[in-house]
């Protein structure tokens, strides 16, 4: 007998410019970047943080809309992931009583099969709207395996990633709108893929937004390293090869 061949799944980071307050361009822009991923051979589909809303929309379009909307919205996005057949793990605020920075999963049939709200919200600014979620996220995905789920500043808590990590999990995934500067990530990825001794894949953005988002990187990060990043001032898809038995990241390319 010979040895299984190993499978690999491939992985799509949107690494988007979305504009905020403006749903009705955000969704023309996530629903052509997930078209093109699926048709790419992508099966798991990741859009940055607040993708639907873009990061400082509160100032432009106010809150009232996000209950009001969302079940068009939640509709709409199913559809897609049914449409692509893929899962599509998009970054929308959510209405759930109070207001939330979530990470929503839909999976291949449009189904919603989970959630993640972002713990380690600001206080002030363009999050001070957010409530923030009360537990780690681990989420089962066919192919992919256990994921753990982070948004952004998530990741930044050593306590949150070991929480995540003792469910078991076979890799870390972040949704980000995290700028490079003062503020900026400073290798809170590569220790947590170093502590966990999982991979660890960010989805962040570009474009101008509350923050200038031009220089931000999506990466993969593997031991304690950064091996694979991007960033553009356009929006670009980055395609990678997951391979679950062997819990590698392969094959790091970008279209844009």
């Amino acid at each position: 007998m010979t040895p299984e061949k190993a499978v690999a799944s491939t992985v799509a980071l949107l690494h988007l410019a979305p504009r905020p307050g403006d749903i009705p361009y955000n969704k023309r822009l996530v629903e052509d970047a997930v078209r093109r991923a699926a048709a790419m051979g992508a099966k798991f589909v990741v859009t940055p943080e607040l993708i639907m809303s873009g990061y400082g929309f509160r100032d432009r379009i106010g809150t009232a809309w996000i209950a009001r909307d969302q079940p068009a919205l939640l509709a709409w996005a199913g559809e897609l992931a049914r449409q692509a057949s893929v899962f599509l793990l998009l970054g929308t605020p959510e209405a759930d009583g109070r207001l939330f920075n979530s990470q929503i999963l839909f999976a291949a049939d449009g189904a919603r099969s989970g959630h993640h709200r972002k713990i380690m919200v600001l206080k002030t600014g363009s999050e001070s709207w957010s409530t923030a979620g009360d537990r780690a996220t681990v989420i089962a995905v066919d192919g992919i395996g256990r994921l753990g789920l982070f948004v952004c500043a998530d990741m930044y808590s050593k306590r949150l990633v070991d929480e995540t990590v003792a469910q078991g999990v076979d890799l870390l995934l972040s949704s980000a709108a995290w700028a490079p500067g003062e503020h900026g990530p400073n290798g809170e990825w590569e220790r947590a893929s170093l502590d966990t001794g999982r991979p660890v894949l960010v989805c962040n953005r570009t474009g101008e937004d509350a923050m200038d988002f031009r220089g931000s990187q999506s990466v993969a990060a593997v031991d304690g390293r950064i091996v694979s990043s991007h960033s553009s001032r356009q929006s670009a898809i980055v395609l990678v090869d997951w391979t679950l038995s062997t819990r590698q990241l392969a094959n790091w390319r970008v279209v844009q």
